[in-house]
């Protein structure tokens, strides 16, 4: 291997920093640039998808553009979105709804590119797609510079068979990237990533120079990849850790004075998140099971420490497995695409095996100075997955692959590492034995883009993303209800309700996903509330409808779109049992009204309706009037309830209450010939023929406009 070769028996010895050497291959850099491309160009004619409603289209900080900056940086990264949801909070409300949810977010940074890109841009998702792939080949330039400076005693003549050009291949291609370069959201996971790695290179360029410069660059790197993401937090261990496992203890010195002023920026980077999401003080343990997964799904209660210690391991089984074999990859890993498990799960036993292995790997070696490239990869696979892991502080959800993104290098490191090492070992003929890292590099590669290019398709818009993860998350909660709801907005679109056969197909799927949502989870307002939704659009089926808003007000009585809809299905009924448009008998609609009632009881129109069915469908005069004389007294009175009321009356030979709600209903609207009929009828039945004529005659009028 020339300058690579290692004699039988050799140890791995600690390099040491040149005061000068070669600079990364600048025909590296292009195949980083045009690969980068290749992999993801695919995504600039995407829309926005999943999360950019919360950063970019929902949000009313960055749809201020310039004048929002202030604002997204002196609050939560979810309060811009709150606020354009609930428009009657304020932001200091909305903080304090937010502290309720797992993992408080302080992203600044990244959310500020997009107000920027909506100044100059507009809503505009392909410049802010086409700003995701620059920056990721940026940061993948980044992250061969410095594994050029780490790894600088591993260069070859042939530099595309170089030790950092094969990890940053690796790393560039890898599909379980996707999520962050193809979401532009995800920009915040590159961003972090590429101000943490500017750190490392500037601290690696203050040891070699004493530039103090150097320094100042390193610190300004970190704390904007702090402002990014706060997950850069973990390159205070990792910056000084592989600094030392590659160099060893000759530039202790250094490195010690590099360490201060980015701890510094840290502890000042934290104070500011501090003030903003708040410290210290009583912490909430989130109650709903889509911001806290580790709850028990009976008692509603934390699970026990070891059934939440398996689970984790169970998703770091999964991590490996994903990094290993990027297949199937899917958004959505909440309750219980992942499932609650126990130390009986095989799966769980081996994870905490294989990591608890690792970690003594890589401490023995660092204890005894003799740390290699596989231990450095460990520990940037396991410190950065620290902070997403579950296990020092909730993240609101099992696992994401996003969460990788950083630790993913780690596996790029070691698995480079092996091919760099021992494949050449395969070779007879010493002279061209390099050239067989080709022969597992270049398939490696191939079958990665194909997967990453395949895979970004599904980031084409929320409709293709969530029908087509929902066949990978079928037994996620989340990922069923967010393909129910986007199939009726689906079906809701002119275009669609014009072709019934698609209409229909639509809001079948949207049902059958919706109730796999209710069974993962029965006390998940979302999929009972589309449920309701569901049914009105598929068929006008009120009692159906309002079987499922009365479950969602059950849970949730202040649930904003259930009382909405409820109310909006409520008005309705009238018209469609009128014209026997109803797909729900009147017997099913009066039950679905007593339990609304149960649990709103002073919803405007629902005694009325009820009133409504008892008298006109089911002939029970006295019961109907009781309903509509509770709606009377909440203060709900119409001409239609009114009108009601005189036919009830009179049908009772009631006469006279009969005549005073006839010309309630009058004075309310006066331009229904049908009321004036039956108060002329009624003052006709009373002797007063004089009346009866003028009613008639007003009636007649009235029609013949």
């Amino acid at each position: 291997m020339g300058k690579t070769s290692f004699k039988k028996g050799q140890k791995h010895t600690k390099q040491s920093i040149p005061a000068k050497e070669s600079p990364p291959n600048r025909f590296a850099w292009l195949v980083i640039i045009v690969l980068g491309f290749i992999l993801y160009s695919n995504t600039i004619s995407h829309d926005y998808a999943l999360d950019d409603a919360i950063v970019i289209t929902g949000n009313q900080f960055t749809q201020k553009g310039l004048s929002g900056i202030g604002d997204i940086f002196k609050y939560d990264t979810f309060t811009g979105f709150w606020l354009t949801s609930y428009k009657d909070k304020t932001p200091s409300q909305i903080q304090e709804e937010k502290k309720l949810v797992a993992g408080g977010r302080y992203r600044p940074l990244s959310v500020a590119s997009f107000a920027i890109e909506y100044h100059f841009f507009g809503q505009n998702p392909h410049i802010s797609h086409f700003l995701n792939i620059v920056l990721y080949i940026i940061t993948c330039i980044v992250l061969y510079s410095v594994l050029c400076k780490l790894f600088r005693k591993y260069e070859t003549k042939k530099w595309y068979l170089s030790l950092p050009f094969i990890i940053t291949l690796l790393f560039l291609a890898h599909p379980i990237h996707t999520e962050a370069v193809a979401n532009i959201k995800g920009r915040d996971e590159i961003m972090t990533l590429l101000g943490s790695l500017l750190a490392l290179w500037f601290t690696i360029k203050y040891i070699e120079t004493s530039n103090i410069k150097n320094i100042i660059w390193a610190s300004a790197s970190l704390f904007l990849g702090l402002l990014s993401k706060e997950n850069a937090i973990t390159f205070i261990a990792l910056i000084p850790l592989s600094i030392y496992i590659i160099y060893g203890k000759e530039n202790k010195n250094k490195l010690l004075k590099s360490f201060i002023p980015l701890l510094l920026v840290a502890g000042i980077f934290l104070l500011i998140r501090g003030s903003i999401l708040g410290i210290g003080g009583e912490k909430k343990i989130a109650t709903e099971l889509m911001n806290n997964p580790f709850l028990d799904p009976i008692t509603k209660n934390p699970v026990a420490l070891g059934t939440r210690l398996a689970t984790i391991f169970v998703t770091f089984w999964v991590y490996i497995r994903l990094l290993i074999f990027p297949h199937p990859l899917t958004y959505d890993y909440y309750p219980y695409q992942i499932p609650l498990s126990d130390w009986t799960e095989p799966t769980a036993i081996i994870a905490l095996l294989l990591y608890l292995g690792m970690g003594i790997y890589a401490l023995y070696t660092l204890i005894q100075n003799k740390s290699n490239i596989i231990s450095v990869g460990i520990w940037w696979y396991l410190i950065p997955l620290s902070v997403v892991s579950n296990i020092f502080f909730p993240v609101g959800t099992f696992m994401n692959e996003r969460f990788v993104f950083i630790s993913s290098i780690g596996f790029c490191m070691i698995l480079g590492w092996l091919i760099y090492r021992y494949i050449p070992k395969l070779s007879v003929n010493k002279t061209n034995s390099q050239k067989k890292i080709l022969w597992l590099l270049i398939p490696i590669l191939v079958l990665y883009s194909y997967k990453t290019i395949d895979r970004n398709e599904a980031w084409e818009n929320d409709f293709v993303l969530f029908t087509t993860d929902v066949k990978v998350s079928y037994n996620s909660a989340k990922s069923t209800c967010s393909a129910g709801g986007k199939l009726i907005e689906e079906a809701q679109k002119p275009e669609i309700r014009n072709n019934k056969t698609l209409h229909d197909k639509y809001l079948k799927d949207a049902i059958k996903y919706l109730e796999r949502s209710i069974e993962i989870h029965p006390e998940y307002a979302d999929p009972l509330n589309l449920m309701g939704n569901a049914w009105y659009e598929l068929e006008q089926n009120t009692a159906k409808s309002l079987h499922y808003y009365s479950k969602v007000l059950k849970l949730r009585p202040g649930h904003i779109p259930a009382n909405r809809n409820s109310q909006i299905v409520l008005n309705n009924a009238f018209a469609l049992l009128n014209n026997n448009e109803s797909t729900s008998t009147p017997e099913e609609i009066k039950q679905a009204c007593f339990e609304l009632n149960k649990v709103r009881p002073n919803t405007k129109g629902l005694n009325h309706l009820i009133g409504t069915i008892y008298g006109r469908y089911q002939n029970q005069l006295d019961s109907a009037l009781l309903y509509f004389e509770k709606e009377v007294k909440l203060g709900y009175g119409s001409a239609a309830l009114y009108k009601d009321m005189g036919v009830a009356y009179g049908m009772l030979n009631d006469l006279n209450k009969a005549l005073i709600y006839f010309e309630k209903a009058i004075e309310m609207d006066p331009n229904d010939p049908s009321t004036w009929i039956n108060a002329g009828v009624t003052h006709q039945q009373l002797g007063n023929k004089a009346k009866y004529d003028e009613y008639i005659l007003k009636a007649n009028q009235l029609q013949g406009q």
